[in-house]
């Protein structure tokens, strides 16, 4: 079916295309699907030019943008927000993935997926890499793909365990990954379809052996799929150093956290051509180590995405994580002088360095930069308005600062995924957006019963 043409005009764009800058007063032409245009109001599509049947939506006094890119969440988790806020890592494994995720069943899975990924594109979220770690057999995890698919979020299904084994697949040496990856590939992946792609979201040295290991990379490797790994976390040293011994080291590597690596790691991964997600509250919070990993990322030129990771101990936007990056690395780079008890006079970075973090950042850790992450002509029409006529952001400087500094996800006013409107006038559109909530709501009812009575079972 065709799309309609939009016409996004006399918004203040914000393109982070190096070629085009921003306009403060400018227009974006959508058509099928894309962005095929782009400039100052009045010269993309002249009014007394414009053809019949092109829709306006008027963006006067709105900040347009890319569509975020969430580079590492468990979406499956969206059911069960603020579940573990005072948890450490080992907490959170105890009780979201030991306790709780047998719990699921394959329509919980669908409701929780669902319900994630529309949290995502209601905050300005138009992509997300989902390390899907719930997956106890093949109805588990075609669920998951359904609720990505019919949420109308763009993504990257990232397969992972555990099959019907938790404690065995995370928390013991040996197995290896579900080999149902290959059935997901070629019965949801074979068409190419341009929303969702598929990548493979590994245990890696942390949370099993060496041989383990090796067996996962080369299986998502023969599948040739992406890979994620999470690396770096406070009790888990080595975890990249042993992948280069392992000879697995590569630019389809995905880096998770990466808190706590020593130099030596940094240089090998920036050697690899692999990339990081960092995900400040859930690596501050739950003690992943001292401090998010942008700045060192930055600083080995390393393609780097920001990511909420869990719901269950974070919020579920990318403006929180912005801020938090933003503020915990210029905390980072001050220390030396602090620690002299001296006079800090430049910080850094600035708030135009995250945003390009949470858009173009995420695109490029993910290899979509040709597609998404920027407004330029030709790439996928994934963009958001915020409307900044809201008091908290009505900015006497840069909007993009007010953005970055005050911005929630009630302020995003509208989102489109690849031209389709999946947000308007503040509320997500379309007949699964306005069913998710009570899906949820049952499915959390279920979960709670199964998880009480394997609970009072084994008490």
């Amino acid at each position: 079916m065709n799309q309609q043409d939009l016409l996004i005009s006399g918004g203040h764009v914000v393109t982070l295309d190096p070629a085009l800058g921003d306009i403060e007063a400018g227009d974006v032409l959508v058509r099928d699907g894309r962005i095929a245009a782009v400039g100052p109001t009045g010269t993309v599509l002249p009014a007394d030019a414009e053809p019949h049947g092109v829709r306006r939506i008027d963006a006067r006094g709105r900040l347009v943008i890319p569509g975020m890119v969430d580079a590492h969440r468990h979406v499956w988790q969206g059911a069960l927000g603020a579940a573990t806020p005072d948890t450490s890592l080992m907490g959170y494994v105890t009780r979201v993935v030991q306790d709780v995720a047998p719990g699921f069943d394959p329509d919980d899975i669908y409701a929780g997926t669902l319900w994630g990924a529309l949290q995502a594109l209601h905050a300005g979220v138009t992509t997300v890499a989902d390390w899907a770690h719930n997956l106890r057999g093949p109805g588990h995890t075609d669920a998951n793909v359904r609720g990505l698919r019919d949420s109308g979020i763009r993504g990257v299904f990232l397969h992972g365990g555990p099959g019907t084994d938790t404690a065995g697949f995370f928390g013991r040496p040996g197995g290896r990954h579900p080999d149902d990856a290959a059935r997901v590939r070629d019965e949801h992946f074979a068409d190419g379809d341009g929303r969702l792609r598929m990548g493979m979201a590994l245990r890696g040295p942390a949370f099993t052996d060496e041989a383990a290991t090796r067996a996962d990379v080369a299986y998502a490797r023969e599948l040739g799929l992406p890979i994620s790994v999470h690396v770096g976390m406070s009790g888990f040293p080595g975890t990249v150093a042993a992948l280069d011994r392992l000879g697995l080291l590569g630019p389809d590597i995905n880096h998770a956290h990466a808190n706590q690596l020593t130099e030596h790691e940094w240089q090998l991964i920036a050697d690899s051509g692999g990339s990081v997600a960092v995900s400040p509250t859930v690596e501050l919070l739950m003690a992943l180590g001292t401090h998010p990993a942008n700045g060192p990322a930055a600083g080995y030129g390393i393609r780097t995405g920001l990511g909420v990771d869990t719901t269950t101990s974070a919020g579920t936007d990318l403006f929180s994580e912005m801020r938090l990056a933003l503020a915990a690395e210029r905390s980072r780079t001050a220390a030396p002088a602090i620690a002299r008890d001296e006079a800090v006079g430049t910080v850094t970075p600035d708030p135009r360095d995250v945003l390009r973090l949470a858009t173009a950042g995420g695109a490029e850790a993910w290899h979509m930069a040709e597609e998404i992450g920027t407004l330029t002509p030709g790439k996928q029409a994934d963009l958001v308005l915020v409307d900044l006529r809201a008091p908290h952001l009505d900015a006497f400087g840069d909007p993009v600062a007010a953005l970055v500094l005050g911005a929630g996800p009630s302020d995003v006013e509208t989102v489109l995924v690849g031209g389709d409107v999946v947000k308007e006038a503040g509320r997500l559109v379309g007949a699964h957006a306005e069913a998710a909530r009570e899906l949820v709501t049952a499915s959390r009812r279920r979960i709670r019963a199964r998880v009480a009575a394997v609970a009072g079972a084994g008490s």
